[in-house]
């Protein structure tokens, strides 16, 4: 049986031997028998010319036979073999596709599964160079310290005078991710410029916490300290700015209290 699906070709195949079969069959009509041919004859008169060449007797191929005749009967067999043969070939070229198809289908499903492994692979190198850079930040970190220790270190300097040391060790804690008591040590630094005469650090470190810390208990004093190292800076007019804030602010702070006398 022919498929339900052709390619072009296949049915042209097609067309050209169902052509053939009709006008063999339409040859095979026309043919006529002597005794057709005599009953003719009679009919027309003697007047009427035989014709000049005998007509050949149209007799089906011998059921088994070889096919030594040449009827009608056996050009049909011809064509209908060479149509089996054709059908068979036809067969053939579309079973030929659509195993080419399939190939065809496979090698696209390969290219496919390519693309996802190309990408999980980039994923995979990404994630390892990752891996590799934090590895590098833990091996460039500092040794883990004791910030309460730290912090204990720089209030003893602090209390023994030692303001410089005090300073760097504030300083130390400061860096330690995730410390607790980051106001009260940028405070104690300030504190600790303000002692050595260094007054634009310290004001610098006292102008941290309108920045960052304005919840802190803190903060007036801090206000009130960026006052007086204007003041000491001798730029009067800047340090009456954060006294009158302090006034407007923390009226009830006892920071307001000194404010209100450095503005009279």
């Amino acid at each position: 049986m022919i498929g339900p699906t052709m390619t072009t070709s296949s049915r042209s195949i097609f067309s050209l031997i169902t052509v053939l079969a009709f006008m063999t069959i339409g040859l095979s009509g026309c043919l006529k028998t002597r005794a057709q041919l005599r009953d003719d004859s009679d009919e027309r008169g003697p007047s009427r010319p035989t014709p000049a060449h005998p007509v050949e007797d149209v007799r089906p191929q011998a059921e088994g036979g070889n096919g030594a005749g040449n009827g009608g009967g056996y050009a049909i067999d011809e064509l209908k073999a060479e149509f089996t043969r054709m059908e068979g070939r036809i067969e053939d070229l579309e079973r030929s596709q659509k195993d080419k198809d399939a190939s065809n289908k496979s090698l696209s499903q390969d290219r496919e599964e390519l693309k996802k492994l190309d990408a999980r692979l980039q994923l995979v190198e990404q994630s390892q160079a990752n891996i590799t850079e934090e590895l590098k930040k833990l091996h460039d970190a500092p040794p883990l310290v004791d910030s309460s220790e730290v912090f204990a270190k720089a209030k003893a300097q602090y209390a023994d005078q030692d303001y410089e040391g005090a300073a760097e060790s504030f300083a130390s804690y400061l860096k330690i991710p995730r410390v607790k008591k980051t106001d009260e040590a940028t405070f104690l630094k300030a504190e600790c410029y303000y002692k050595l005469k260094q007054y634009k650090k310290a004001i610098v470190e006292y102008s941290k916490f309108p920045e960052k810390f304005t919840r802190s208990n803190l903060m007036s004093e801090a206000l009130y300290k960026i006052g007086l190292s204007f003041d000491a800076l001798g730029m009067r007019d800047d340090a009456k700015g954060f006294y009158q804030e302090i006034i407007e602010k923390y009226p009830k702070s006892p920071e307001a209290k000194k404010a209100r006398k450095k503005v009279k």
